[in-house]
């Protein structure tokens, strides 16, 4: 019998791997710098987050919180010494300060551990920085808890860095071509309303009919002096979300996020976890 899939679980981040700490290293001293197959425990204060990292907030954390209190840090945060991140990006070394780890995946994991008041976490120490950039974004657009918008930010990061074409972003993590122009029509929209996307006063479902316009005749729905964006009756469905109940509960969590607020999907989830 197959794994059930619970939705809250969908919708907020999946659940860390087990994964157990070792040995801890001498002050100024790199954990096993050479050893990367086993975990190694490092101080918080040791660690600076990837400036690299498209995730602009970081949600739903009370939960990881509570379980990082109860039983740690279960899966190790993936690192790079400092010198090994400078050499590849330079541009960078005021925003990491002087934390002899950068840490490039792991960044809810980092903030729960803070918030729980852990002192160290396991970390694995790779050498290779030479496109963490390009690993964390990849990264980060494949998770299930980044808003669409922190998604279209991070493809057009790709797209921008790197030359990629629609086609070859969606090789790279794995998506359709269809969902990587989906994400990037909300990079049309004037800076003002993806603010009002990303705080919750506008529907991404809206907010796609809206980039539709010309920046100058984009606004909020209900704006005086400017009307809505004109969509035919038959697809303002406002207070009903049609979802196939054949449909798999990835397929209902993507309908969800087509048609919610971020702020509604959070009180969903919060029912759901009760």
């Amino acid at each position: 019998m197959g794994r059930r899939t619970d939705l809250s679980s969908l919708l907020s981040s999946g659940a860390p791997a087990t994964a157990t700490a070792t040995e801890t290293a001498g002050e100024g001293t790199p954990p096993a710098a050479r050893d990367t197959a086993h975990p190694v425990t490092v101080a918080l204060a040791d660690l600076a987050e990837n400036p690299d990292n498209p995730r602009h907030e970081l949600r739903d954390l009370d939960g990881l919180t509570e379980t990082v209190r109860e039983r740690g840090v279960l899966q190790a945060l993936g690192v790079v010494p400092r010198a090994v991140f400078l050499a590849a990006h330079p541009h960078h070394e005021e925003a990491v300060g002087r934390a002899p780890y950068i840490v490039l995946h792991g960044h809810r994991r980092l903030a729960a551990a803070r918030m729980a008041g852990l002192d160290e976490v396991p970390v694995l120490v790779r050498e290779d920085a030479s496109r963490t950039d390009e690993d964390a974004l990849i990264e980060n657009v494949q998770r299930d808890d980044l808003t669409e918008l922190e998604q279209a930010q991070a493809i057009q990061g790709l797209i921008k860095s790197y030359g990629y074409s629609q086609r070859q972003v969606a090789a790279r993590i794995g998506k359709t071509q269809g969902f990587v122009s989906q994400r990037l029509s909300l990079m049309k929209l004037r800076e003002d309303l993806q603010e009002a996307l990303a705080d919750g006063r506008v529907s991404v479902e809206d907010a796609r009919r809206i980039a539709r316009l010309p920046q100058e005749e984009q606004a909020l729905p209900g704006d005086t002096g400017t009307p809505p964006p004109t969509v035919p009756k038959a697809r303002r469905d406002y207070g009903v979300i049609k979802i196939d109940s054949r449909g798999t509960p990835e397929e209902v969590v993507e309908s969800l996020r087509r048609h919610l607020a971020p702020a509604a999907l959070d009180r969903i989830l919060e029912l759901l976890a009760r």
